[in-house]
């Protein structure tokens, strides 16, 4: 058995002099026959770490590494470098080169994993096999790095003295700048895992917003190459409305057949299905997804090639008018020509948008279709409104049982024949019809009966399910106040005849002065009501559908550039009718004022009625009276029944207007709030 040799400082130190320790342990060395690896055999060694292989005296050791505490790291496999001085001896200064050459063989095993795994003959993400296509060049380029230092090495063995000797020192100059690439290109790998499509883009954009010109350039080379599937979506999409996107890669994308589609909010009433045709194709085929959103387009240019796309694929499945949109041949797009890619967007968005604009205003005739809704359901030509009024009127105050389809339709035909109507345009007349909404027990025909004006596709579009909804609100509650207009009118003129005739027959045919005080008094509060009613029918008129109509005319002459703008400038329309029209509030504050209109129609509309009834009785009482008839048992108790009857409803009007013109006077919208003027003058 061999005996471990034992030297003592003092052979190696002579007596009386002194030695420095690195000295000291050289020499002890040299004693036990301890001697330094040779360069070369390190540089060797190296070479086969950069490709991820152990040495002779340098290998890698795999580690198992638990995830942290906190979740920042997860569980992995980590690589460390383990020397072995059995042959020599290496000292720190150059494990600390080896350490800096061989980070890069560590980070090419993680990047060559990667590519491994996403290597598949059948392709997943275009976006992520693009990403590996480009890692694979960048590991080519790698292996050809280390095939040449390779060949500089053994030719260094061989005795080459033309080329610098193969050291350390060089190969940490050599790998510097591909170890700064191997760096980002893990990075990017590791950030990417778990993304695809349009959020790789961005996760491999946020790399680009530093100030280190290297990593802004080479990320800015890897985007160009990654971002080509995206920008060959994006090219089918605004140049042909085709959504090419096999693998949901992109940030427009089909919306599920069976998927709810949320109706846009709004303040009508009435629950409406979803939308179908045309109104479907535009609102309810495609959705945008902003997690597919790269960071390098804002969300106004991602709303621009959304509505690019749409609007061809609109023109060609609804509008039969696709051909001719483009002007320009088309541009390669690309990540590397930012200002190319804004000015066709632009340029793009500015044709197809305004083609089909430009379709729905001229070719399908918008204004028009708007026109006769405002003209028909919007009551606004008023010998129109009147003449179905006065066909409709008796047969609306039977049950709604007793109306039927044929009765109604003849009687819009009448109507329009009876009015100017007939001279309007035969196309937008035959969308006109006449129905009975579904009624309960109790409904009269005053409450079933509505007018509805058809649209199809593409107008529907604009004209949807929902707008056609707020018209038939709208009608609804206009359709009653002339109802209630032509019922206090002509009781007020039937009561002034009533004492006009009075007043002319002679005084022994006179009536008994308790009739004569309640027709005068009756005549009087009947005249508050006509009032108050004309001066509601003029604010709607004037104030309401007058003012909104100019503003819509304005909006539709500048403010539309797409089909959304349109739909939005419509619907700003729509409601700004049924907030003003309807004296609704605001979203949240209730409808107490227009609840309040409603409920002081609803007066109005009796005391007319109980008004009528006295001037039918007094006229009766006045024939009487004038015939030397005594006058039934029953007239005082019907004049009872009449005076308690107007005096209630009158009492109920008064403590409504009060109550109203509070809110009126408070009201925030100044347009609303003359309305309180208006009645009170």
């Amino acid at each position: 058995m061999a005996r471990t040799a034992v030297v003592h400082v003092a052979d190696l130190q002579p007596a009386g002099t002194r030695v420095p320790r690195a000295q000291l342990v050289q020499r002890l060395r040299e004693r036990n026959g301890l001697t330094h690896v040779r360069e070369q055999a390190l540089v060797r060694d190296v070479i086969y770490l950069l490709q991820g292989i152990s040495g002779t005296c340098v290998r890698y050791q795999h580690e198992w590494q638990l995830p942290s505490e906190d979740g920042s790291t997860r569980a992995q496999t980590v690589m460390r470098l383990e020397f072995d001085e059995s042959q020599g001896l290496i000292s720190p200064p150059t494990r600390d080169l080896i350490h800096r050459v061989a980070e890069l063989g560590q980070l090419y095993l993680r990047v060559q994993r990667y590519v491994d795994e996403h290597t598949q003959p059948t392709p997943t993400h275009l976006t992520a096999q693009s990403l590996t296509h480009f890692l694979a060049q960048e590991m080519t380029a790698h292996c050809d790095l280390i095939s040449s230092m390779d060949a500089q090495w053994h030719a260094q063995e061989e005795g080459d003295t033309l080329q610098p000797p193969l050291t350390l020192q060089r190969l940490v100059q050599m790998t510097r700048e591909p170890l700064l690439r191997m760096r980002l290109m893990c990075t990017m790998v590791e950030s990417c895992r778990e993304a695809h499509g349009g959020a790789m883009v961005s996760t491999i954009h946020t790399y680009t917003l530093t100030g280190d010109p290297f990593i802004r350039r080479c990320t800015s080379t890897l985007l160009d190459q990654v971002s080509r599937p995206f920008f060959h979506t994006l090219s089918r999409w605004i140049y042909d409305g085709e959504l090419d996107d096999p693998f949901g890669e992109f940030f427009v994308a089909c919306a599920a057949p069976a998927a709810h589609i949320p109706q846009p909010k709004d303040d009508l009433i009435v629950a409406t299905e979803q939308s179908v045709d045309a109104a479907a194709v535009w609102q309810n085929r495609f959705v945008l997804r902003p997690e597919m959103l790269p960071t390098f387009l804002s969300e106004h240019f991602a709303r621009k090639i959304f509505s690019t796309g749409k609007s061809l694929h609109f023109l060609r499945e609804c509008c039969g008018a696709d051909q001719g949109v483009h002007a320009q041949a088309r541009r390669e797009l690309r990540y590397s020509d930012m200002a190319g890619l804004e000015h066709a967007i632009d340029a793009e968005f500015a044709l197809a948008s305004g083609h089909l604009c430009a379709l729905y205003l001229t070719q399908f005739r918008l204004r028009d279709h708007l026109r006769a809704l405002k003209s028909y359901l919007l009551l606004t030509q008023g010998d129109f409104a009147d003449a179905l009024l006065q066909t409709l009127g008796p047969s609306l105050a039977r049950p709604a049982s007793t109306l039927y389809q044929h009765n109604l339709s003849a009687a819009l035909e009448t109507a329009i024949r009876g009015s100017h109507a007939q001279f309007d345009d035969p196309d937008l007349l035959r969308r006109l019809d006449a129905r009975s909404l579904d009624f309960g027990p109790g409904d009269t025909g005053w409450d079933t009966f509505t007018l509805e004006y058809r649209v199809e596709s593409p107008m529907n579009a604009v004209l949807d399910a929902s707008a056609m909804a707020g018209y038939q609100l709208l009608f609804h509650y206009l359709w009653q106040l002339n109802r209630v207009s032509a019922s206090v009118s002509g009781a007020w003129a039937l009561l002034l005849a009533t004492q006009k005739a009075t007043m002319r027959s002679r005084h022994r045919h006179e009536l008994p002065p308790a009739l004569r005080t309640l027709l005068s008094t009756t005549l009087g509060r009947l005249g508050e009501m006509v009032h108050f009613v004309r001066q509601l029918q003029s604010f709607c008129e004037l104030e309401g559908i007058a003012h909104a109509w100019q503003r819509l005319e304005h909006d539709l002459s500048t403010c539309a550039s797409d089909l959304d703008q349109l739909i939005d400038t419509h619907r700003r329309y729509l409601h700004t009718l049924i907030h003003t029209t309807l004296l609704r509030g605001r979203r949240g504050q209730g409808d107490h004022l227009a609840d309040d209109v409603r409920a002081q129609l609803a007066c109005v509309l009796a005391f007319s009625t109980a008004a009528s009834e006295l001037s039918h009785h007094a006229t009766a009482e006045l024939a009487r009276v004038a015939s030397g008839v005594e006058p039934l048992r029953s007239a005082a108790h019907t004049e009872a029944t009449l005076t308690e009857r107007l005096t209630t409803e009158h009492a109920h009007f008064q403590h409504r207007m009060h109550t109203m013109m509070a809110a009126l006077e408070r009201h925030p919208t100044l347009t609303v709030r003359d309305l309180a003027v208006r009645t009170l003058d």
